[in-house]
C-alpha cells in the first residue's frame, strides 16, 4: 500500500466541501474527505504499479484530470495526480442537492 499521499482540495473545491458541512450535510462532507483520502492512496498504489488512476481520463492543457461521480451522493469531481510532491488535487466539485433551502 503507498503511504504518505494525500488529497488536497484546491479552493473552489474546498468552497464546496465547506458548504456541505455547514449545510446540514455534515455526514456527507465526512464522507467525501475520508473517499478523497481512500482515493489519494488508492492513486498512489496506481502510479507506483504503472497502472491508470481511476475514473474518466482527460487531457487538458498537457494536465491529465480523471472525472469521478459518486452519484448516489449526487457528487463529481475531477483531480490531477502529481507524483513527485505524492499528492491528488481536487478541483471541479460539483454537489447536486434538492435541499429547498440550499436553492
Amino acid at each position: 500500500m503507498s503511504r504518505g499521499w494525500q488529497a488536497v482540495a484546491e479552493l473552489k473545491a474546498a468552497e464546496v466541501l465547506h458548504a456541505m458541512g455547514t449545510s446540514g450535510s455534515g455526514e456527507l462532507h465526512d464522507q467525501m474527505v475520508l473517499f478523497f483520502r481512500a482515493l489519494a492512496l488508492e492513486v498512489g498504489d496506481s502510479v507506483e504499479s504503472g497502472k491508470t488512476p481511476p475514473g474518466l481520463p482527460m487531457e487538458i492543457d498537457d494536465v491529465i484530470w480523471y472525472s469521478v461521480a459518486v452519484p448516489r451522493e449526487g457528487v463529481f469531481f475531477s483531480y490531477s495526480v502529481y507524483p513527485g510532491e505524492r499528492q491528488i488535487r481536487i478541483c471541479d466539485l460539483i454537489w447536486l442537492t434538492l435541499d429547498p433551502d440550499l436553492l
